[in-house]
């Protein structure tokens, strides 16, 4: 990528992070996982995709185990790009009692995706989102915990 490209995407991206945003917040409203997986359809998942993670949010929710509805979702032969990288960062995630919130951070960090112009754009970028989206879910907890052990201004500090 250029540095003229790198400088347009860094630009752009208050306004990526605002759609995105704006798009969650509208489905949230609805008050149903599937309409946050409606909206990725956007960016290449499929409407048997929608299904499929639904059922696999349901199992990740309830602590059950994901691991075979994930080897259904990945075997697919049409399989989009977004939903192989939704179940494979879950699958990840480590123990059974994080997934559900990592799996959240996946869907709705892959809403960072959808204020790209084209198609092909759409679906590389809900999976970079995708993955910030679940660090953040799966990790938030952690560094909150630490501030609260050190307090916020040493936590700021910029000595080390």
């Amino acid at each position: 990528m250029s540095t003229s490209s790198t400088r347009n995407v860094s630009r752009q991206a208050g306004d990526q992070f605002r759609t995105g945003r704006d798009f969650i917040v509208e489905d949230a409203s609805l008050r149903r996982l599937p309409y946050h997986l409606l909206r990725l359809t956007l960016a290449g998942l499929t409407q048997a995709e929608v299904d499929d993670l639904s059922e696999y949010a349901r199992l990740a929710f309830s602590n059950a185990d994901t691991s075979a509805k994930a080897d259904t979702i990945r075997g697919r032969a049409d399989a989009s790009r977004l939903a192989v990288a939704v179940v494979d960062i879950v699958e990840q995630s480590g123990p059974r009692d994080r997934r559900g919130q990592v799996l959240l951070g996946a869907i709705l960090g892959a809403h960072a995706g959808l204020d790209a112009d084209r198609r092909d754009d759409r679906s590389t970028d809900a999976v970079t989102g995708a993955v910030g989206g679940a660090v953040a879910a799966a990790t938030t907890g952690l560094v909150t915990e630490m501030i609260d052990q050190v307090g916020i201004t040493d936590h700021l500090a910029t000595e080390t």
